[in-house]
């Protein structure tokens, strides 16, 4: 080998510090450049030193925040049955994510407490050096690690879930699997400890509060409401008339009359209008006593129980012969047939229809820190009914209230304590209209439509409008009270009324939910899970 002039070939030069001593070790002045040299590499190691230090503190940040986000991953799949499966999978997609392409750091340990409600997790390796790599020194350690705790806090929820026939099939069950993923979100690391209560509400034309509670004082057992004989003409309670039927209360109520079916106002006796119905559907006319009309609930004869026996008139006339060839009671007016008393007694318990008409839904189950409570009231949902979104609202809120008619909330004040409410729904307000029924409607939460507690217009269209502006107020009549309300449409993607209700109902934009299927309304429920979680990086 050669050079640019020619000349014999000649080793390459040497790099290094150590190159360095030696080239200048022979000069004349040799003691001074050795500690002249010795100087300058102490220097130069110092800067090599600080420069990569530098950029492997850049990089143990960013490892930080990246083990920060696995963790957070890994522990909002605590609680659930996959958590061993799916927590390490969270946890590594949400590392990769957050560390630089290429990057040979990788988590070196990963442990997940459900029963304490903890993820601890640790990182390792070596990040490669540039300047020191001169000095012979190529990488340095790097590690990271953290735990991620629940809050100290606490925090109840109300699942408001509707359970109106258009749930019925597959979207019950979607919802089923969702409400229940929540849970499993929500009660990981505390179960039975009283750090989480959840309550489950399910609604659909009204909610049903359950049959046990017959004899509460927050009951109108009494026939105290001002509206607990509007269907009837005698002054006999509801319960009365249910035992004459030998049927017992299924556990529905009315809505309390305006405007106590917007608030939270603590039933008591000496308010009457403050207490709570028994939802009573009445009998309603005989075809014969009808005039007409179309009526959906009738399960008693008109004529039947200790009823006088009816005047007998002329019912089918033969005009050829000139003569009656069919007798039959004198029909009444609708309202009087339906009014009547004296069908009930000693009458046949009815099948099919009768006084439990319009209450569909199952018992809900007030706040419990027991997670299988829970679980159970939500396997035991069925879907029929129609959709009183509002009801269910208010339910929800009586639920997580300290107050009558159920204490288990914590005060309203108490520090560290949140009360959240879920309210999910697939479908508009609606009440059943009938257009030539003296009723209007069919019997529900409000009672008949033609009492006027849902206004004086007999249109399905002003019917949901009432029912929306009490649903609105509410709503926010419950976040004035200091219950944060998260909301999810459930495939409404075409009825943008109803969107913008639960929009307007929600706490704030960002807890507004919408989802079109099963699996987006999973998704989203462990979402709001995860929220309500309140975990946290505890370092």
């Amino acid at each position: 080998m050669r050079d640019v002039n020619g000349e014999g070939a000649r080793p390459a030069p040497r790099r290094g510090l150590s190159a360095f001593m030696r080239r200048f070790s022979t000069n004349e002045s040799g003691a001074t450049i050795i500690i002249f040299a010795i100087g300058f590499s102490v220097v130069a190691l110092a800067a090599a030193i600080a420069i990569d230090y530098g950029r492997v503190e850049i990089e143990h940040a960013r490892m930080q925040r990246a083990i920060d986000a696995a963790a957070l991953a890994a522990a909002h799949r605590l609680g659930r049955p996959d958590q061993d499966e799916s927590g390490p999978a969270a946890a590594q997609a949400f590392f990769k994510a957050n560390v630089p392409k290429g990057s040979k750091l990788a988590i070196s340990d990963l442990k997940m407490d459900p029963e304490a409600g903890q993820v601890t997790i640790s990182s390792g390796g070596r990040h490669p050096t540039t300047l020191m790599a001169i000095f012979g020194v190529k990488d340095m350690a790097l590690g990271a690690g953290t735990k991620v705790v629940r809050g100290d806090g606490t925090v109840e929820v109300a699942l408001v879930l509707d359970n109106s026939g258009s749930m019925a099939g597959t979207p019950i069950a979607e919802l089923k699997d969702a409400a229940r993923n929540l849970v499993d979100v929500v009660f990981s690391g505390a179960t039975g400890n009283g750090k989480v209560s959840i309550g489950v509400v399910p609604f659909a034309g009204s909610v049903n509060v359950g049959a046990h509670r017959r004899d509460d004082a927050w009951i109108d057992s009494e026939g105290l409401s001002p509206v607990h004989h509007e269907n009837f003409a005698s002054q006999l309670t509801r319960f009365q008339v249910f035992d004459q039927l030998a049927t017992p209360w299924r556990g529905c109520v009315e809505a309390r009359p305006a405007p106590y079916d917007v608030n939270d106002t603590v039933p008591t006796s000496g308010t009457p209008a403050t207490l709570f119905v028994p939802m009573f559907a009445p009998d309603e006319p005989d075809s014969v006593n009808a005039a007409g009309g179309s009526y959906p609930n009738n399960y008693l004869s008109d004529f039947g129980g200790s009823c006088p026996t009816p005047e007998q008139i002329c019912v089918k006339y033969n005009s050829n012969k000139t003569k009656c060839t069919e007798y039959g009671p004198k029909p009444m007016t609708p309202d009087e047939a339906q009014a009547r008393m004296c069908k009930y007694e000693n009458a046949a318990p009815p099948s099919g229809l009768g006084p439990n008409y319009g209450c569909t839904t199952a018992p809900l189950i007030e706040l419990t820190s027991h997670k299988d409570d829970v679980t159970s009231a939500i396997d035991a949902m069925v879907a029929n009914g129609l959709t009183n979104i509002g009801e269910g609202l208010m339910w929800g809120w009586r639920v997580l209230s300290p107050e009558a008619p159920f204490t288990g909330g914590r005060a309203w004040n108490e520090k560290k304590n949140q009360k959240v409410i879920v309210l999910m729904t697939d479908g508009q307000n609606t009440y059943s209209r009938y257009s030539t029924n003296h009723n209007w409607t069919a019997y529900g939460a409000f009672g008949f439509g033609a009492k006027g507690r849902l206004g004086t217009t007999n249109t399905a269209t002003a019917l949901t409008n009432q029912m929306n502006a009490k649903t609105r107020a509410a709503c926010t009549n419950a976040k004035q009270k200091g219950i944060v309300v998260y909301t999810i449409a459930f495939r409404l993607e075409n009825d943008a009324a109803t969107r913008a209700l639960l929009s307007d109902c929600a706490s704030d934009g960002s807890k507004a939910f919408a989802a079109k299927d099963g699996t987006a309304l999973f998704h989203t429920f462990q979402a709001i899970g995860r929220e309500i979680s309140n975990l946290r990086v505890a370092g």
